[in-house]
């Protein structure tokens, strides 16, 4: 566990380009079961964990200085592989990875314990750890929540379960997750479908003074909230201890492996009781070992982890789950609600702001009771065609309902956030541009952080040929990051893009520091006959919400437009800082006033996209637009290397 040793910025911008970003699903929307009533077998799974086993395997481990780089991690490597296999585990690999340009010898420990239903088979669940110390004993940090990950291994070992369960001892955590990075990776780029990640860190010491009033604790980032509520009420639920199960009093784990399945949009908590962290008086020192002043003092307290981590993992991977991927998406005068279809429901049970609304048997409706500027909250329960029992709730999706984007759009903000209505940011005048926000402008933010803004849907018709988004960006994104053989960051500004509010797919990431404003710009021709369109921007982070870092981006000149020509913008291009034409409305002329020398070109586009007026070589003064039709326009003028639009009313 790594929780205090940050490494941090100094004026530093990462960008990635659309080829780099792994385009993966992720689960942030997974839903889970609530578990109201004990399973027996499961009580009897948990009754089995055994303390002295915990205590002899956290000894063995104790007696290495288990450094990532040392020969002992090596050892201690091979000793877990040998215990995962006397469990009779067959399929159990080594997951290799660089550091500093070199492969360690020593890699993750990962065992795969295939699910028994062929449909469930692909859906995965994780028990983690790391078995790596940087220069001590680590007998609580971490060598018993690896004692755990052995401990639930064996117990599991012949329990039925339909979905797979794997076992993760990763190694080099301390290095700051050099190992389960490239781990989360490599699951990411295979769309591997987890639904859920324990990350068992530091489980085996508590405050003596507190004692009787001790917790197990967890956090969340806002990935992981459905799985931390999922984990809590079942532990306290199968809880034969009378520990409770809380979280965090500061929310998420600052550092643990569980950090990089987040950021990878995968659900993850960390689990160890660090809630009193700062009391713990062998934390990376030579004192944390097994003893009544050492860093390991309540062998029961580690047992109570294992035995919620066991009750969570088995009830989660024979549970029917609720309805997933639940997605509301506007349309003319109507909203459109599915979810991914459960072969096990008879009928749904569709909620509309949290009263019953209809009961159907296909997995979505369309919604023609709708208003614009009113918001709704949908969520569906199913009914299972066996039992008639009643699944626990989908994932709620909120969306205020307003009519489609005008196209082609732009917006330099002078004015107003139309098209971002939704959106709860806010404009600023940053460097004399206009631009939208995240926040009033001072940055520092809480890590553990959310925030998105939504350009309002649009269709895109069939008959486009080429579509593009530009926008200009400034932005400065700090908190915990990583720069080894590959720069990786909690914090990040993505760009997204969806045609069904269940999969976001990733066109753009920004971190660091980008001081001075940059142009980019995409192709939406993938997108082309899409009946819903949406595009947003999603600053998040996870970690410790009593820690503040900078983040903060501004964001200008949001156009959507058609073009022949889709050569595109190029990166650090100059720009037009200043274009504006009165009067506006107008009747017969214009005239237009721009901050270039040159001449430019200058075109008007009507609201189906089609170009009505295009002049090459345009100087700044008077144009005639007498021959329009009375109506609404988007007057563009562009350079070689930007375009500006503003909206014309005839």
């Amino acid at each position: 566990m790594k929780k205090i040793t940050l490494l941090f910025f100094s004026l530093l911008c990462f960008t990635l380009s659309a080829q780099q970003i792994i385009n993966n699903k992720g689960n942030r929307n997974q839903s889970y079961p609530i578990i109201t009533e004990k399973n027996p077998e499961i009580v009897q799974l948990i009754n089995q964990v055994n303390q002295d086993s915990l205590e002899a395997r956290i000894r063995y481990m104790q007696g290495f200085i288990r450094n990532a780089e040392f020969p002992a991690a090596l050892t201690v490597q091979n000793w877990l592989i040998n215990h995962f296999e006397s469990y009779g585990y067959e399929n159990v690999s080594v997951h290799y990875f660089n550091y500093q340009s070199q492969q360690l010898d020593a890699g993750n420990v990962v065992v795969v314990k295939e699910g028994s239903d062929p449909a469930l088979r692909d859906e995965y669940i994780l028990i983690t750890s790391h078995y790596d110390h940087p220069s001590g004993p680590g007998a609580d940090d971490n060598a018993s929540g690896t004692a755990g990950v052995l401990e639930c291994a064996r117990l599991l070992k012949d329990f039925s379960a339909k979905r797979s369960i794997m076992f993760v001892p990763f190694n080099a955590e301390e290095l700051w997750m050099v190992g389960s990075m490239p781990f989360a990776k490599m699951c990411a780029s295979e769309n591997k479908n987890i639904i859920a990640v324990l990350n068992m860190d530091m489980i085996g010491w508590f405050p003596p003074q507190y004692a009787e009033n001790t917790v197990m604790a967890s956090g969340y980032s806002y990935i992981s909230k459905n799985l931390f509520e999922y984990y809590q009420q079942t532990a306290n639920l199968y809880n034969t201890n009378d520990i409770p199960t809380i979280r965090f009093s500061s929310g998420d784990s600052y550092g643990g492996d569980h950090m990089p399945f987040n950021i990878y949009e995968y659900p993850a908590l960390y689990i160890g009781d660090i809630e009193y962290h700062d009391l713990h008086p062998c934390y990376h020192k030579p004192c944390d070992t097994i003893g009544e002043f050492g860093g390991v003092n309540r062998l029961d307290l580690a047992k109570a982890f294992v035995q919620a981590t066991i009750a969570a993992v088995a009830e989660l991977a024979n549970a029917w789950l609720p309805p997933q991927n639940l997605s509301a998406c506007a349309g003319i005068d109507k909203i459109t609600v599915s979810w991914d279809n459960d072969s096990d429901a008879s009928s749904y049970k569709l909620f509309k702001n949290n009263l019953l609304f209809k009961e159907i048997t296909t997995n979505y409706y369309v919604d023609n009771e709708v208003e614009t500027g009113k918001k709704y909250e949908y969520y569906v329960i199913a009914v299972n065609q066996e039992t008639g029992k009643e699944s626990a709730p989908s994932n709620k999706e909120e969306i205020t309902f307003v009519k489609p984007l005008q196209l082609p759009y732009s917006n330099g903000f002078s004015e107003n956030k139309q098209g971002f209505e939704q959106s709860n940011w806010v404009i600023r005048n940053k460097e004399g541009k206009y631009s939208i926000c995240n926040n009033e402008g001072h940055g520092y933010l809480q890590d553990n952080y959310l925030s998105m803004a939504e350009l309002d849907w649009f269709p895109i018709p069939a008959d486009v040929e080429n579509i593009l988004i530009r926008f200009n960006l400034q932005d400065t994104i700090r908190g915990i990051w990583y720069d080894n053989s590959e720069k990786w960051y909690n914090a990040n500004l993505f760009f997204e893009v969806t045609n069904d509010r269940k999969t976001w797919h990733k066109l753009a990431c920004f971190s660091g520091y980008n001081n001075g404003w940059k142009s980019y710009q995409f192709s939406l021709n993938s997108y082309i006959g899409s009946e819903f369109f949406q595009a947003r921007f999603r600053l998040e982070s996870s970690g410790a919400e009593d820690r503040y870092y900078t983040k903060i981006a501004y964001i200008t000149d949001v156009e959507v437009v058609f073009e022949s020509d889709t050569t595109g913008v190029e990166e650090n291009a100059s720009y037009i800082s200043s274009f504006h034409f009165f009067p506006n409305p107008a009747s017969t002329y214009i005239n237009i006033v721009t901050d270039q020398q040159d001449p430019y070109h200058i075109a008007i586009y009507d609201l189906s996209g089609r170009i009505v007026f295009a002049q090459d070589r345009f100087i700044d003064g008077e144009l005639n637009v007498s021959h329009l039709q009375k109506g609404t326009y988007l007057v563009v003028v562009s350079t070689k290397h930007h375009r500006v639009g503003l909206k014309l009313i005839l």
